[in-house]
């Protein structure tokens, strides 16, 4: 059982959610569906309720029995001793927090996020500001990579996500999960990765679940990955969809050093040419958990060129 209610709903899209749902009220819709068509619906609404609110809740199987989503709203979620609360938060929260007041659009928050992302570390006009000292290089850091079914985060999917957790410069823990997608994946996505619908059908899990529990797993930790931009953007857009915020957190970016570290001619160099030009051996298939492995051994590769220099 899930209800849904919403708030200044375009007429298109309440049309729209009646052939699966049924409308008690104006903005309310009521019924049983799969997870799956859940899901769905949910991002359908994301995506098409424009500057309008929304709330989602289903039934699941937890203490509660039940979960929520919000969309555009001023509360938020919060996990208190395992039960799942909504809070309005205070002023002073909400600024603490950086919220963004009610009524920017999902991509005006992508753009804020960028913009905030670009100014916590140099980019490619100052570059060279990022890498000063050994400090650059911190001990303490996650990880991350992703695998997905196209470049555009706002029409393709994430299908696999990987991430490494290092503490003192040794790995301590790991993360890695398949998510259900109801796309189709594309050939050469295929063949470059070896995911296949089959696989996510059987193993894939709830996008939802996967994402929350990624974002409790990366933290506030700097997060290390190769062109991390896209990995980022693709995750922002994902967790804007489903109404769960952002990630600001610092980050750095292998190709981004590799490229203060040598001289090169192409900047935009994939994984797999700098790790053998660092000497790192590249023989596994491009999945999201061995590329934080040939991160790791790129970035150590890197940073023993730098401190030896």
């Amino acid at each position: 059982m899930i209800v849904l209610t919403l708030t200044d709903c375009p007429i298109a899209l309440r049309g729209d959610l009646t052939k699966w749902l049924l409308e008690i009220n104006t903005g309310v819709y009521v019924g049983r569906v799969s997870a799956r068509v859940r899901d769905y619906l949910w991002e359908r609404v994301v995506r098409n309720i424009k500057n309008g609110r929304a709330t989602l809740v289903y039934t699941a199987n937890n203490e509660q029995r039940m979960e929520f989503r919000l969309h555009h709203s001023g509360n938020e979620i919060v996990d208190f001793d395992g039960l799942k609360l909504v809070r309005k938060p205070s002023p002073a929260r909400t600024q603490h927090l950086k919220e963004k007041r009610l009524g920017f659009s999902a991509a005006s928050k992508m753009r804020m996020a960028r913009r905030k992302r670009c100014n916590k570390l140099p980019m490619e006009n100052n570059t060279s500001q990022i890498i000063t000292n050994k400090t650059s290089f911190p001990d303490d850091y996650v990880i991350l990579d992703i695998e997905t079914t196209g470049l555009d985060p706002n029409k393709h999917e994430i299908i696999e996500v990987g991430a490494l957790l290092i503490r003192r410069n040794a790995l301590e823990a790991k993360y890695t999960a398949l998510l259900k997608v109801y796309t189709a994946i594309p050939v050469f996505i295929q063949k470059l990765t070896g995911i296949n619908e089959t696989m996510l059908a059987e193993r894939g899990r709830d996008k939802n679940e996967v994402l929350e529990e990624l974002r409790c797993f990366i933290g506030d930790n700097v997060i290390l990955g190769h062109n991390v931009h896209f990995d980022l953007d693709f995750l922002n857009a994902a967790l804007s969809r489903l109404g769960m915020g952002v990630i600001e957190n610092q980050f750095l970016d292998t190709m981004e050093l590799y490229s203060q570290q040598f001289t090169v001619k192409n900047k935009r160099k994939k994984l797999s040419e700098i790790a053998k030009q660092c000497g790192v051996n590249v023989e596994q298939k491009h999945r999201a958990l061995n590329d934080c492995y040939l991160l790791k051994a790129v970035y150590d590769s890197i940073r023993v060129n730098f401190e030896t220099k």
